[in-house]
């Protein structure tokens, strides 16, 4: 009950400045309306049952304006049970959302999808992130036309100085192009966060152990939001977007799906578990009392099958006809690289460790490069080859107590990502 509480007391007593209340209206610039919500909003008249996947990262997986919105909903809505579906995993943008889209949200047969990628997308490479939102779209509206979509953009500081010019960040604006193309509404959060910062009302990072009376704290860190303070603006914002977006009117026509805007989409876009692989006898089974597992941040049942091996002898081989493949993987303390070779071709070593393995392990992944559309065959081994990763992470972690951890190299890979068809 303390869980369904708290996003009530943060949207109903944080005093007039983030009350929630859609009668304040909307930026006219943070909500583009096009083809709206129509079929959810006739179910949403009609008395229906509705499901809402939220497909994102961090800032979607957080108990933030993902649950805070449901709650807005179920209030307004209080005869229409409303199955809401986190779909958000921390670190990941839409190149992954894309081969999560058909296990994480077209099973679960939604009526409306939100998808919000723009921060972690804000340095993706431009086409990558254009194949990948056009992806899931087509992927969407092709099991069911009348399944609605509404992107949202968030921000974090990195994107502050093209928004205080006047700018629409460069992620928003290559996803603008795919939600035009197909009629889908967006929201765009920035609006109401950079009126209330250039009012003064809003401190966009605050320090620790700072106080700042009469303004809020929109983050703690540059771009996760507070939870009574930035996700309650982006709460208040999509609030206000669907209250509008509710008044239109339903078309008569029925969504057509048109052709596509960029030839290299991912619609294709798959996700196998690993062990459907051809694979050497080397790779072993990655138990729950594993310490990959004692270290873990996220969900874990993201990889229902984990094998390990530190062997460069060992292999997995991926043969299909398509365009990329990639890995869905754990990295943290123990994880070290990957040789992966293509089509007979040399070998390219892919290490498998980032800043931020010192105290987790966690999900990642790693596409590889793009292929022409045809038959290839990728062959990858672990590569235990040493660095130093004090020198990456900086200073001694604090959260894991075997040290020794750190000099292995091991290599988690839980799933295979294929643009295309898998050749058995």
């Amino acid at each position: 009950m303390r869980n369904r509480i708290l996003p009530l007391i943060c949207i109903f007593f944080l005093g007039g400045l983030l009350f929630c209340n859609p009668a304040k209206g909307i930026n006219p610039d943070g909500l583009q309306s096009r083809g709206g919500l129509p079929a959810f909003f006739a179910k949403i008249r009609e008395k229906q049952e509705v499901t809402v996947v939220f497909l994102g990262g961090s800032i979607t997986n957080h108990r933030g304006y993902r649950m805070q919105i449901t709650e807005w909903m179920e209030r307004n809505y209080p005869e229409i049970k409303i199955h809401a579906v986190n779909a958000g995993i921390g670190g990941t943008g839409s190149d992954l959302g894309v081969f999560r889209t058909d296990e994480d949200v077209l099973r679960h047969d939604p009526d409306l999808v939100f998808v919000e990628f723009a921060v972690n997308d804000s340095k993706t490479d431009s086409l990558l992130i254009c194949n990948s939102m056009e992806g899931i779209v087509r992927k969407i509206k092709q099991q069911d036309p009348a399944t609605d979509i509404c992107f949202l953009y968030t921000l974090n500081i990195g994107m502050l100085d093209d928004l205080k010019a006047g700018k629409t960040y460069r992620s928003v604006r290559f996803m603008e192009n795919v939600a035009g193309h197909y009629g889908i509404p967006s929201v765009n959060f920035a609006y109401d966060v950079m009126d209330l910062l250039n009012k003064d009302q809003l401190v966009f990072k605050g320090e620790k152990d700072k106080s700042y009376p009469g303004k809020v704290v929109f983050t703690n860190d540059g771009t996760h939001p507070t939870f009574d303070g930035g996700h309650v603006i982006y709460t208040r914002t999509l609030a206000a977007a669907l209250t509008e977006l509710g008044k239109q009117q339903a078309g008569s026509a029925a969504f057509r799906m048109p052709a596509p805007l960029y030839p290299t989409h991912y619609e294709q876009a798959k996700m196998y578990s690993v062990d459907e692989f051809v694979r050497t006898g080397g790779w072993q089974p990655v138990t729950k009392d594993d310490k990959v597992y004692q270290y873990f941040q996220g969900d874990s049942g993201k990889l229902p099958v984990l094998l390990s091996s530190a062997d460069p002898e060992d292999s997995i081989v991926v043969r299909f006809k398509g365009i990329r493949a990639g890995l869905f993987d754990v990295i943290g303390p123990s994880s070290g690289g990957i040789s992966v070779q293509t089509d007979g071709e040399g070998s390219q070593y892919i290490r498998r460790f980032d800043v931020y393995c010192g105290n987790t392990n966690r999900t990642s992944y790693h596409l590889f490069d793009t292929l022409d559309n045809g038959m290839h065959t990728i062959i990858i081994k672990p590569d235990s080859r040493w660095f130093d990763k004090k020198e990456i992470y900086s200073s001694r972690p604090s959260g894991v107590k075997e040290l020794s951890y750190f000099d292995e190299f091991n290599t988690y890979i839980g799933k295979i990502l294929v643009v295309g068809e898998v050749v058995r």
